[in-house]
């Protein structure tokens, strides 16, 4: 199966080399390409790549801006940042970039990146994804807890780790919010937020709130309360056929 990747970037000279380089990956197909932001947003939901290339300095939206509007869709694609500048490193991995990558482009360089992300994309060997009993490596402490995905409620984003809630508590995770999703997306998980990876299956309530935003209400003992982002609102409401 051919992974989808869409390229972002200001400069067409550099879309038209990185355009070049993936169109000679085996098993690329380039699905679309942006000048800026906001055409980017726009022809990431249209074609939904898997994978996308972005630049981080451009007129008006800039990449790490554009960052925080991706992680708000449903399935959010791979990130990968294409810069001529090293110090935005560490801000990239703030917003969960999947690899960073520095211009002039180099194939080889660029064809371990594809094949990482190919592997990251890809269901576990002689298994589907959702198929049960596959389960998810979450820690309390050093202890390391394989835990059924029907237990999760839901992970949250928050200081820099992300924190997974379960029926009996709190435990951690050393995959990304974005890597959770790809994982559990089959077994009924959907991002609602940035910051919230939720499973609908322990929704107790869909709530109404401001300006045409929701929260959900969860079936804990606590009852726990998730923020519906208004990007993402249109997508709950189809998968509760609200």
């Amino acid at each position: 199966m051919l992974m989808r990747v869409f390229i972002v970037d200001d400069e067409a000279p550099a879309r038209r080399e990185l355009r070049y380089l993936l169109e000679r990956v085996e098993g690329v197909e380039v699905a679309g390409e942006a000048a800026n932001g906001t055409e980017a947003l726009k022809g990431i939901r249209q074609t939904r790549p898997q994978l996308v290339f972005l630049d981080i300095q451009m007129p008006g939206l800039s990449g790490l801006e554009l960052a925080q509007f991706l992680a708000e869709l449903p399935t959010r694609p791979l990130l990968v940042f294409a810069t001529a500048f090293q110090e935005y490193a560490l801000q990239a991995f703030e917003v969960e970039a999947f690899d960073y990558l520095l211009k002039p482009f180099d194939k080889e360089r660029l064809e371990k990146t594809v094949m990482k992300a190919a592997r990251a994309l890809a269901p576990p060997a002689g298994r589907e994804p959702g198929e049960p009993g596959r389960k998810i490596a979450l820690y309390r402490g050093e202890t390391i807890i394989p835990t059924a995905p029907e237990r999760i409620l839901f992970a949250r984003s928050e200081g820099g780790e992300v924190v997974v809630h379960a029926g009996d508590g709190r435990y951690r995770t050393r995959f990304t919010l974005n890597e959770l999703e790809q994982k559990l997306s089959p077994s009924g998980f959907v991002r609602v937020h940035r910051s919230f990876l939720v499973n609908t299956n322990h929704v107790r309530e869909v709530v109404p709130w401001f300006h045409g935003s929701y929260k959900l209400i969860m079936d804990d003992r606590e009852k726990s309360e998730i923020p519906v982002s208004r990007y993402n609102v249109k997508d709950l409401k189809r998968y509760f056929d609200i």
